[in-house]
């Protein structure tokens, strides 16, 4: 990620420099070279994005978790069945 990071750095200031100086003088150019740096900017900044929410998850107390199952099984809140049901999903989380 820190290569993609340097890279759409050094892209996009080529691009406003591209711009700035061939832009008055050849319009399509610099529209293209634009557009083309847009088509790497939008996919990164997804990726990054996607990148982040995975980074940001809340990290899962499984213990916590377990034992307060036991105790809602114990009270008879919910069945064994249940119980089972809902201790593989959470053990399969630090798996």
């Amino acid at each position: 990620m820190k290569g993609l990071s340097i890279i759409a750095v050094i892209l996009f200031t080529l691009t406003l420099l591209f711009i700035f100086v061939v832009g008055p003088t050849n319009e399509g150019a610099a529209v293209g070279i634009a557009l083309l740096s847009m088509f790497f900017a939008i996919p990164y900044s997804i990726f990054v994005l996607v990148k982040v929410n995975k980074l940001n998850k809340p990290v899962v107390n499984v213990h916590e978790q377990l034992l307060q199952l036991g105790d809602l099984k114990d009270k008879n809140i919910i069945s064994e069945y249940e119980f089972d049901q809902k201790k593989e999903k959470l053990l399969a989380k630090i798996r």
